[in-house]
């Protein structure tokens, strides 16, 4: 929720909305569920402002890995030839 708190909030509508679909929940319940998916997005928003403030959340390139840390290994990235 942290890392991507507007697509984890769309999922979490979708998900409501498609269980009112199914007739699984009724109106007054979908309407707290929305309204649940809209207080986690907006704790996740403030969560992430701090988090990058503090510096725990920074962006690094691949690159930037190999030069400070040879060898690192780099989950979700395709290795090169010959390695």
């Amino acid at each position: 929720m942290v890392t991507d708190p507007d697509g984890r909030a769309a999922v979490l509508n979708e998900m409501a909305y498609a269980a009112s679909r199914r007739k699984e929940v009724d109106a007054s319940v979908l309407s707290d569920m929305l309204e649940l998916a809209e207080a986690a997005r907006t704790w996740a928003l403030l969560e992430h402002e701090e988090a990058w403030a503090m510096g725990l959340l920074r962006y690094e390139s691949a690159e930037e890995w190999e030069r400070d840390e040879p060898g690192r290994i780099v989950v979700g990235r395709t290795p090169e030839k010959g390695m």
